[in-house]
């Protein structure tokens, strides 16, 4: 073989090897980028979820998976919400456990980040799916009168810490700034009930 068809050949490896690193980073960005399922929330808290000591004050519910790698960066930004809005905002998250799975499935050292949050097991996702949130991540924000006036995610992409729209939304709301609803994509696992089937990612 001479040197121009080696040459060639090396040619064509390094076009198939980086044809390969562009279809996988592709693949990536799609990935990141694919909201998650949700279905419509309740005007009002569901009577499952309300609590008469948060009469009064803004609610927020954060459906959560404790093994999906998207949900630490979730609940960064959740604690950076919190910290940034002065006064009580009622939160409570939902921790998902599947049908069958022990008490124990639920052990995460995530949980120990949801710092001055009412923590909830959820089996089944009943709770979150009560709220129309069927991927973790999923958040839900009532305000002080008891509308609703947000739904959906408050990370740009899947595990992706950083401001993002959907955070800028829910620190409006709760600072009084804005009395509009708003909805945003969710990006996370889903939170999949026994006997449902759930799209595929």
């Amino acid at each position: 073989m001479g040197a121009f068809p080696k040459k060639r050949a090396w040619l064509l490896v390094l076009l198939l090897w980086l044809g390969l690193i562009a279809a996988g980073y592709g693949w990536l960005l799609r990935y990141g980028f694919a909201p998650g399922q949700m279905a419509t929330a309740p005007e009002i808290v569901p009577p499952s979820l309300a609590a008469s000591n948060y009469v009064g004050h803004a609610q927020m519910f954060l459906a959560l998976h404790p093994r999906c790698p998207c949900s630490r960066a979730t609940v960064k930004e959740l604690a950076k919400i919190l910290s940034r809005i002065p006064g009580t905002i009622n939160t409570t998250v939902l921790v998902y456990k599947p049908a069958g799975e022990e008490e124990s499935w639920l052990q995460s050292s995530l949980l120990d980040e949801c710092v001055n949050c009412r923590v909830l097991s959820d089996p089944d996702g009943r709770l979150a799916a009560s709220l129309g949130s069927l991927t973790s991540g999923s958040v839900v924000v009532y305000d002080a009168k008891g509308n609703l006036r947000y739904q959906g995610g408050i990370t740009a992409s899947r595990g992706h810490e950083g401001d993002n729209a959907g955070e800028r939304a829910v620190l409006e709301i709760l600072s009084g700034s804005c009395e509009s609803y708003k909805s945003m994509p969710v990006f996370g696992c889903p939170i999949q009930q026994s006997g449902t089937k759930q799209q595929p990612e």
